[in-house]
């Protein structure tokens, strides 16, 4: 207390003590199938400066690494939910449920020209409060010895009960609005690495991104602090809410009279971010850059997700105009003694 770190910078959380346990066990000798393997746990409390607990939970994770070279590791954390200061952005404290996820993936060996990496993870709020899961995957090849190319695809799929949208005000007490939102994302990175020679190199890297977001089951804060999960939040029942002409009108005691209004707050983003690097060290020491770098970028108010007809749409530039950048970087050693 007393010591404000945003005046050296931005933070986005404070107010918090993290305490936590943890051990771990590491075999680094080869057996029967194996190089070497790891495990480890610990346990953590994570508190104000009141005394007020933000949550608390156990975490786990362990990895190995076979003999072929390949490798796995898995990780998972329980979550016991507690308070938060920050979800009602400035409003009072409010309970959190919990949650238990896991993650895990493989790798094949590293050495090889054609590499293959997987990984995912899965996450579920209790009392439903929340669900999402990511996988990914990552493709390298070498075909030569100074090319390589890579791919990185992955998708996410993502819904909670627990977003913010608004605060207003009724009658003389503050509304904070909340809403379930439903959550998609695709994304795509290559990259192609290419050394002429020693001295000059060639780089490109191009990544499409989409993610869509529908808000739905609008809802306000009731009682922050119930014991109960349900007992926190009051929906608006249909006679109460209404969508015209992208917003949302709530007539909350339903006199006939809109009390408060907020926008549609579904999203469809599409992007696509490139770049392109030339470098020559034409003397040892003195090196020239040549970059290109472009971006792409379309946002509409739209929860759905089409994919293939999004990407295509990037490159309209009557949708999508690009903003390039070029960049010239040079440099000179002197021969100073």
């Amino acid at each position: 207390p007393g010591f404000e770190i945003n005046d050296l910078g931005y933070m986005q959380s404070a107010d918090m003590v993290l305490s936590f346990l943890w051990g771990s066990y590491r075999e680094w000798e080869p057996k029967t199938f194996y190089r070497n393997y790891s495990v480890n746990m610990s346990m953590f409390l994570a508190n104000d400066f009141g005394g007020n607990i933000l949550d608390k939970g156990l975490e786990y994770g362990a990895n190995i690494g076979f003999k072929n070279y390949w490798s796995f590791r898995m990780n998972g954390n329980i979550s016991g939910g507690g308070l938060s200061s920050g979800a009602l952005r400035g409003g009072p404290m409010i309970k959190t449920p919990g949650s238990v996820s896991i993650s895990g993936g493989f790798s094949t060996d590293s050495r090889a020209k054609f590499e293959v990496s997987t990984r995912g993870n899965a996450r579920r709020g209790f009392e439903n409060s929340s669900k999402e899961y990511y996988i990914g995957q990552s493709y390298s090849y070498r075909p030569v010895k100074f090319a390589s190319l890579s791919f990185e695809p992955g998708y996410s799929n993502s819904f909670s009960q627990w977003q913010y949208v608004t605060k207003k005000v009724y009658n003389g007490t503050d509304r904070y609005v909340f809403a379930s939102i439903n959550r998609k994302t695709v994304s795509a990175s290559f990259r192609v690495n290419l050394n002429i020679t020693p001295d000059m190199t060639f780089q490109y890297w191009g990544q499409p991104f989409v993610a869509t977001g529908g808000y739905s089951d609008f809802k306000h804060i009731t009682d922050p602090m119930a014991d109960r999960y349900t007992d926190r939040f009051n929906l608006y029942s249909a006679d109460q809410i209404s969508h015209n002409d992208g917003s949302y009108y709530v007539d909350e005691n339903i006199d006939g009279t809109v009390d408060y209004s907020f926008n549609n707050s579904d999203f469809h983003v599409r992007e696509y971010l490139s770049n392109l690097m030339f470098r020559w060290e034409y003397s040892p020491g003195s090196t020239i850059y040549l970059v290109w770098s472009q971006s792409r970028d379309y946002y509409e108010r739209s929860g759905e997700m089409d994919y293939f007809r999004n990407l295509g749409e990037l490159f309209n530039n009557d949708i999508a105009f690009p903003h390039n950048v070029f960049l010239v970087k040079f440099s000179y050693r002197l021969g100073l003694r």
